[in-house]
This record gives C-alpha cells, sequence and structure tokens, in this order.
C-alpha cells in the first residue's frame, strides 16, 4: 500500500512556494553595455532575440574567436530558454547544450539547467546541475534550498538535511526549511530531532491551514514514536530493522536473511539498487493500525516500511511476500521519481509478492481465486487500469480487491507478451519524464488504450 501524506501536507502549506524550485530568474550578463541594454529590452521571445542569436553565432563561431563572444552568445541563448519556459525540457535541450559549450561550468547556466532538469522530473541531473552551481558560488542560499528540495525528491534525505542546514544558518526561522529538515529527520527514523523542527514551525507558521498541516505531522510523529520507542534496533549494510516490543525473538534471525534474498530478487528485477538504506519497522498490530489503514497488511512511505505483527504469522513465506511487496513499492519510487502510474506500481509490487511467497508470480494468493473466477472470468467484469486509483478509494472491499487484481493481471500480461524486461524499459522511460503513454509505447509499442484492449482480450482467454 502506497502512502502520500507528506506529499499531500507539502503541497498544503502555501507558505512553502517560497522553498519549492521556480525557473531560474537571474541572467548570464552580456560583456558590453550596449549588449546588456539590448539583452535587457527583450522581454518576449520572437524575431528580434532570434536575429541577436543569429548575429553573435556568426562571431562567436569563428576561427581565433574570444571568449567574451562567446559569452555573449550564451547570454542571449539563455534569454531565449528563460523566456520559452512554458516550452518542454526536449524543446530547449540544444539550446542549453550549445550554451554549455560555450559557457562550460557557468553558475548561471548550471542553475537554469537544474531547474529545467527539475521540471521534467530528471531529479538526479538536476542536482548534479544544482553542485556545479554551488562549487562556484557556495554560500547561494537559494540555491541550498533547491538543491534540499531535489535530494528530499530522490529519498536523499541525509543529504537534503545538509543543504537545509546550510539555508538555516542564514535563514534561522525560515519555515518552509525547517518544515522539511523536519520531514526529512522523519523519514530517516530520528524522531527527537523531527519533532524539535516540527514544533518550531508551528510556532512560525503563519495561519491556521498552515498550523493545522504542521500539527497533524507532529501527531504522526509522536504516534510512531509511542508505537517504537522501545523497539529493537539492527542494522546492515542494505536495511535498519525496528522491532517492536519482544518481536525481534520471533523474527529477528530471519527477517535479515529474508531480505537479502528479497533484495536480489527485487532490485534484479527491476534492475536498480538504492543507494540510501531502507528503513523496516515491526510495529505491534495494535499501534500500527493508528497509522495505517484497518485493512492493510503493510505500508511503503518512502524509504520506509511499516508493518503490523499480527499474531500468528501464516507462515515464513507469508511475510516474505509482505516485505517483497513493500520494498518493491519503495524501488519503484526510487526508479521512477515517484511517477509511476497506480496499477502498474501495486501490479509490480504484487508480482514480485507471489514470486517470493509462492515461488511463482504466476501463483497468486488464495484468496483471490473467487474474486478472479467470478469478476474476471464468470462476468467478464474488467477494470479499466486508468481508474484503478478510484476504485482502490472505493469503501467496498471487494471492489479494492477486484482493482488490486486487475493490475496483478495487467503486469502478468505484459510478461507473457513482452517479457520482463519490459518493465525495466517502462520503469525507465517513467524514471526520465515520460508520461505514461510515452513510457508504454516505448516499453511495448502500444499506448495505453491499445494496451487495455490487449490486456482485455487477454483476460477473455484466462
Amino acid at each position: 500500500m502506497l502512502k502520500k501524506l507528506w506529499l499531500v501536507l507539502l503541497l498544503i502549506l502555501p507558505c512553502a512556494v517560497s522553498g519549492q524550485v521556480y525557473l531560474f530568474k537571474d541572467c548570464l550578463q552580456p560583456t558590453t553595455p550596449e549588449l546588456v541594454k539590448e539583452l535587457e529590452a527583450i522581454q518576449a521571445p520572437g524575431q528580434t532575440l532570434d536575429n541577436h542569436i543569429d548575429e553573435l553565432r556568426k562571431i562567436a563561431y569563428q576561427n581565433g574567436s574570444a571568449q567574451q563572444t562567446k559569452t555573449n552568445l550564451a547570454a542571449f541563448i539563455l534569454r531565449k530558454v528563460t523566456l520559452n519556459r512554458n516550452l518542454t525540457y526536449e524543446d530547449n535541450e540544444d539550446l542549453i547544450l550549445e550554451a554549455s559549450d560555450l559557457v562550460p561550468g557557468d553558475y548561471y547556466l548550471e542553475s537554469l539547467w537544474g531547474d529545467l532538469l527539475y521540471f521534467k522530473g530528471d531529479y538526479d541531473k538536476a542536482l548534479t546541475h544544482y553542485d556545479n552551481a554551488l562549487y562556484k558560488s557556495p554560500d547561494d542560499i537559494t540555491l541550498h534550498s533547491r538543491a534540499g528540495l531535489t535530494a528530499m525528491q530522490l529519498m536523499q534525505y541525509e543529504k537534503a538535511v545538509g543543504y537545509f542546514e546550510k539555508v538555516l544558518s542564514t535563514r534561522p526561522d525560515d519555515f518552509y526549511t525547517i518544515f522539511s529538515l523536519g520531514r526529512c529527520h522523519f523519514e530517516l527514523k530520528h524522531l527527537e530531532e523531527c519533532l524539535e523542527y516540527w514544533e518550531k514551525a508551528l510556532t512560525l507558521a503563519k495561519d491556521d491551514r498552515d498550523k493545522t498541516a504542521v500539527q497533524n505531522s507532529i501527531n504522526q510523529a509522536k504516534e510512531l514514536l509511542a508505537s517504537t520507542g522501545d523497539a529493537t534496533r539492527e542494522e546492515d549494510q542494505r536495511f535498519v530493522i525496528h522491532f517492536a516490543g519482544n518481536s525481534q525473538e520471533d523474527l529477528g534471525d530471519i527477517t535479515f536473511a529474508m531480505l537479502e534474498e528479497i533484495f536480489f530478487q527485487v532490485t534484479d528485477a527491476l534492475n536498480f539498487q538504492p543507494d540510501v538504506k531502507i528503513n523496516v519497522i515491526f510495529f505491534l498490530t495494535e499501534e500500527y493500525y493508528k497509522i495505517g489503514r484497518d485493512w492493510s497488511a503493510g505500508s511503503a512511505q518512502g524509504i520506509k516500511i511499516m508493518v503490523p505483527l499480527k499474531s500468528g504469522y501464516k507462515s515464513p513465506d507469508y511475510v516474505k511476500g509482505l516485505l517483497a511487496h513493500e520494498f518493491t513499492h519503495t524501488i519503484i519510487h526510487l526508479r521512477t521519481n515517484n511517477r509511476c502510474p497506480l496499477w502498474l506500481n501495486e501490479g509490480l509490487a504484487q508480482y514480485q509478492e507471489f514470486a517470493a511467497a509462492n515461488g511463482s508470480p504466476d501463483s497468486m494468493r488464495s484468496d483471490y481465486d473467487g474474486i478472479l473466477q467470478r469478476e474476471f472470468i464468470d462476468k467478464r467484469s474488467f477494470v479499466n487500469l486508468n481508474q484503478v486509483p478510484a476504485v482502490m478509494n472505493s469503501s467496498s472491499r471487494a471492489d479494492i480487491s477486484k482493482a488490486y487484481i486487475a493490475s496483478y493481471l495487467a503486469v502478468r500480461c505484459m510478461a507473457d507478451f513482452y517479457g520482463e524486461q519490459s518493465f525495466d524499459s517502462l520503469l525507465s522511460a517513467l524514471g526520465r519524464g515520460k508520461t505514461v503513454d510515452e513510457a508504454m509505447t516505448e516499453a511495448t509499442g502500444k499506448n495505453m488504450a491499445d494496451f487495455q484492449e490487449e490486456y482485455e482480450e487477454w483476460l477473455r482467454n484466462l
């Protein structure tokens, strides 16, 4: 089960806008007062700007041209990119690359480049360019803030803390930075530090909406702290595990072995290994359901997996399947920068769950058999994959189960027709910022509408 609480909290904070990444507004200046004046006069893209660029290219690309002429051309090119902010990254990429050849490593270029990649959703590359800009201007607080937000998108929370602490050294009462530091520490399970930041953020909140959002965050952190305060903590090179109560005695010896097996199963299947440690928290059952949905067997939030310790687990294989399911969500989130459609996310999670628990991804949970027979085979009642989020929000447990089964079967259909390597192609395209239609076409040759038809035909032959 996926949790999006912290994304929601960030989005509903109106004053958080000041901390969000926006298109870099500073610009590279030409080297002569005349060109500076001409550049400042251009406030919209069009023929005037293009004519300047054409004339400057003739000078800059002559043999033996001075660096000044290249800087002048780059300044006008970057102005065009900035004025064309509504275009896609691909539409601006040639201009950015040309400017990079003219003024490699330039502060203004790297800052703008980072913003464009951020909006594209390519957070890895965006952070690289922000770091390049910070190398040129290490005390740029605005860039540290942007880099921190980008690191959070990548779930690199320890790295994000470093950026945000630099911001806080200059802006000690910046509400957004303090709230973000709290979130980073929450994800790292540094709950005492998290509460310190959020309680300070509460005193700085400027309106009731902000106060409510922060208070909700504080309440959940306190619930988590109460639930795991006496937990036993162990870690290895890949996982940090927290065992509530005496659960370590029951699970400690088998959990690391399970997670080791699951780690390689899932990362090999999805062709991605995380560069951060994943927190796995085993809750006492009654404590888990204070923060989780009452029907969920577990949940994944960022780099944190939470599992309720139900008395009398069905079998070690059940636990293995459950952990594989939630670990898959974490890997997909990291691999796609949280751009994966719900049907694919849940379908792949179940595919890996069944492989871990049952020895084969084609062997479903036994409680799915009746619904599969009744709804999909007897009634031919299928689910449009684009409607899976709405069906999963239903109050009907039967509808929710049907959406999960539909998601799993869609992934099985993909594996049957296009092989499991199509998962890698699809997730890779989503991670590069492609739309679902574009990513599906790249991975399967079919857009979503065509795949839906193919999938339903596949279902009729079950």
